[in-house]
This record gives structure tokens, sequence and C-alpha cells, in this order.
């Protein structure tokens, strides 16, 4: 039997830029000014990663009419994401207060009443070209109710 998997907890806030920003000061605000302040701060507290991923319009408009029937493309301009081992580990983040100072300066460029949330797991099945944690035709990775099991037991463990 393979070694069992770590699992652990991915944040996602996806963000949408206020009125009358643009994709591309959002982006320099984001890159150029929050980015690096935070991961100073976060890093205090040990993530596994944080990234930004970036959803311009032109990358959205690159789909648009080639889409399966009943699918959208979101519409928000920037995701962060987070990869902690334990719900304690992303509250010491959100908490601190010098992130809480941070996320206070995004009131000119970001619209905090349309932020939305996801937390869960991550499961790979091809990194660099290859497929990775499937044997045999079956994913290695526990079947759901174990991955929640697994999932809500390091959500629940400190940090």
């Amino acid at each position: 039997m393979a070694p069992q998997k770590e699992v652990v907890l991915k944040f996602t806030s996806k963000r949408f830029r206020k009125e009358g920003v643009s994709e591309e000061q959002l982006h320099e605000f984001a890159t150029q000014q929050h980015a690096p302040r935070a991961a100073a701060i976060q890093a205090r507290h040990a993530p596994l990663k944080v990234a930004q991923y970036h959803t311009p319009k032109a990358c959205r408009d690159m789909l648009e009419g080639k889409l399966p029937p009943g699918w959208s493309i979101a519409e928000h301009d920037i995701t962060i994401e987070f990869w902690v081992r334990s719900e304690a580990q992303m509250m010491e983040i959100l908490h601190d207060p010098d992130f809480q100072a941070l996320l206070a300066e995004e009131g000119d460029m970001v619209d905090a009443e349309r932020a939305e949330l996801t937390v869960g797991w991550e499961e790979v099945y091809v990194e660099d070209g290859k497929v990775v944690n499937v044997a045999d035709g079956k994913s290695e990775y526990p079947p759901f109710t174990k991955s929640v099991e697994l999932a809500v037991a390091a959500g629940k463990k400190d940090t």
C-alpha cells in the first residue's frame, strides 16, 4: 500500500476590483505593493504556499463561445490561493494585525463586498506532463468520505 498522502487545506479568495479601477491598476497594486508586503507577513505563519492567480478579461475572452453547454466563465479579477496544514494556521495569517492593516489598504482597489472564498483540498493527477497519483488505473487518493475526514481533521490541527 502506498504511503498516505498529507492532506493540506487550500483556501482561495476570489476578488473583484472596485468600480473605476482598471485591470492594470489592480495588477500593479496586487503584485508590486500588496504581495511583497503580504508575503513577509504570511511567511511568519509558514504556509506551504501562497499564490496569486490573475484572470483578466483578455484571458476570459479566449474561451468565450468555446465552452461546453451550461459552462460559464467566472468574472472575478484575481484569486489568492493559500495552502496550509490547518484552519488554525490560516486564521493566524488572516488575523495577524499586520495582515489586517494591509487588507484595510485594499479599500480603494478591491470590492470587499463581493469576495468569494473556497476551502477544500487539492488532488493532482498530471504534473509536468505526466500522470501522477494513479496506480493500476485508479486514484491513489483516499475515497471521498475518508478525504473529507482527513481534511476536517487537518482543519482542526493546531499549528
